[in-house]
């Protein structure tokens, strides 16, 4: 596959959400380590509000279908989760430039998605966040897609790089959020919100 169509996106957003409402309980039993354990319930009730989005906005251009789940995802009481994926679905909007998209454009998509992450994030690798499986997946993407043009191949990948970055995050110490008050008491625990991400790179993977 060698483009990316509004329809086969919204078919990936949506497999991410059945994998997150799936293994959502684990991601709170992750997050009872570290944090509030929470995290499993607000990242689904998240990405319920992508899914409520694009059943309401379906014959919406790619940009402003994108822009609509943005929104849907930040009015919903998704705690720091909302603003966070938010920023990123409008990181998105703004690289969807047409309904089917190149290869070059959807790594530019997904670039100017971490891009607007990054603002509101404010985290740097190896912070124990969820930057720590967004970068490398999209590092992972971005450079597949260029050397390629194969879409499914490059997503597969990106989910790897994500469940690794994922994975590594037991070994730092944390630097937002609650964890951050652990110290080196956190080392030891994944954290929930990277993960959260790498089961949202998997469903790219599978629906692509």
């Amino acid at each position: 596959m060698t483009t990316l169509t509004k329809g086969k996106f919204v078919q990936m957003l949506r497999t991410s959400a059945d994998i997150i409402k799936e293994r959502h309980q684990l991601l709170s039993e992750l997050d009872s380590a570290t944090g509030d354990g929470d995290h499993g319930v607000t990242i689904n009730r998240t990405m319920q509000a992508v899914v409520k989005a694009l059943d309401e906005n379906a014959d919406k251009p790619f940009a402003e279908l994108l822009k609509a789940v943005a929104m849907g995802v930040m009015m919903c009481d998704g705690g720091s989760t909302s603003p966070l994926l938010g920023s990123y679905f409008l990181g998105l909007a703004s690289g969807a430039v047409a309904d089917t998209l190149t290869a070059t454009q959807t790594a530019a998509m997904f670039e100017a998605g971490l891009a607007n992450f990054r603002k509101t994030s404010k985290a740097d690798l190896g912070d124990k966040t969820m930057v720590d499986a967004f970068d490398p997946a999209t590092e992972a993407l971005v450079r597949a897609l260029g050397e390629t043009e194969n879409h499914h191949a490059a997503f597969e990948l990106a989910a790897a790089k994500a469940k690794e970055g994922a994975e590594k995050t037991s070994e730092y110490v944390a630097k937002f959020g609650r964890a951050r008050t652990m110290g080196e008491r956190a080392i030891g625990h994944l954290d929930p919100g990277a993960k959260s991400i790498s089961y949202i790179f998997e469903g790219f993977s599978k629906a692509c």
